[in-house]
């Protein structure tokens, strides 16, 4: 995160984040960064500051969360996860009851096919093997093999991948036990769940990067001009085929559209 007197910058990951505070710690004094990706606090969340998240088109963030894996292999936690045996309790302490699924979370780490998904990630440019991580991530019979909390939530029949860390990152976590409990069983469900938890105040779109950071710094009072910002180079850049629309088919595409669709309504993707 990144946090000032007047905003709280919370990361989604892969949605130009190190950009971002890069961006505002040269520019918001005085200011500071704390562990990237951090969850926000309570006390934060309660106070005045301008909440402030970060949001990609989701097309274009499963290409980036894939070919990062390529590129930095076991420094990607779901690089890690997919192509390791994940058996310590402690991953899932902090959900409550749940114990059928978590002994069934276990038992399905010796189901993986690491070789296979070691494969996966060995090249950023082959769109098949692209393909075929978006089938697995989306198969509701494999979703234990992702080894992390969205494996056991009562949600992962009918979103994302990318929708659940939407969510784990801007709604009050103090009702992240609904993401677990089943009283959220479909879309409407979900999006009134959204309506009354979200806290961010306002979307930097990876998209639209500079208009969007000269849209807040106007907001805060805060002068800087796009040409400063287009001598900040881009950081963390994936290797990849330039054009979004190579990577997927008509299969792979639909499945996003649908898992996703909560992003892309809320954002008008």
């Amino acid at each position: 995160m990144f946090v000032s007197d007047q905003i709280c910058f919370v990361e989604l990951g892969k949605t130009g984040c190190s950009y971002i505070r890069k961006i505002f710690e040269e520019n918001i004094k005085p200011g500071k960064l704390t562990k990237i990706h951090d969850q926000i606090t309570n006390n934060l969340i309660k106070s005045e500051k301008l909440k402030i998240g970060s949001v990609r088109n989701p097309f274009d963030w499963y290409i980036s969360l894939w070919s990062f894996g390529c590129l930095m292999k076991k420094k990607d936690p779901l690089y890690s996860n997919l192509t390791s045996i994940r058996l310590n309790p402690k991953r899932l302490k902090n959900i409550k009851k749940n114990k059928i699924k978590k002994i069934l979370f276990f038992v399905d780490q010796f189901k993986k096919n690491i070789k296979n998904n070691i494969e996966l990630y060995s090249d950023p440019y082959n769109k098949e093997n692209f393909r075929k991580w978006i089938r697995l991530l989306f198969d509701n019979k494999k979703k234990n093999f992702i080894g992390e909390h969205y494996s056991i939530s009562s949600l992962n029949k009918f979103i994302g991948y990318m929708s659940f860390h939407y969510l784990i990152k801007f709604t009050d976590h103090n009702y992240h036990y609904k993401l677990f409990d089943n009283s959220l069983s479909n879309m409407d469900d979900l999006k009134k769940f959204y309506n009354e938890h979200k806290y961010i105040d306002y979307f930097i779109k990876f998209e639209n990067l500079n208009y969007t950071l000269i849209n807040l710094f106007e907001k805060i009072g805060v002068s800087i001009s796009e040409e400063k910002l287009l001598k900040t180079k881009p950081i963390n850049k994936s290797n990849r085929l330039p054009s979004v629309a190579e990577y997927y088919d008509d299969e792979t595409k639909e499945m996003v559209l649908q898992y996703d669709k909560l992003i892309f309504s809320l954002h008008e993707y």
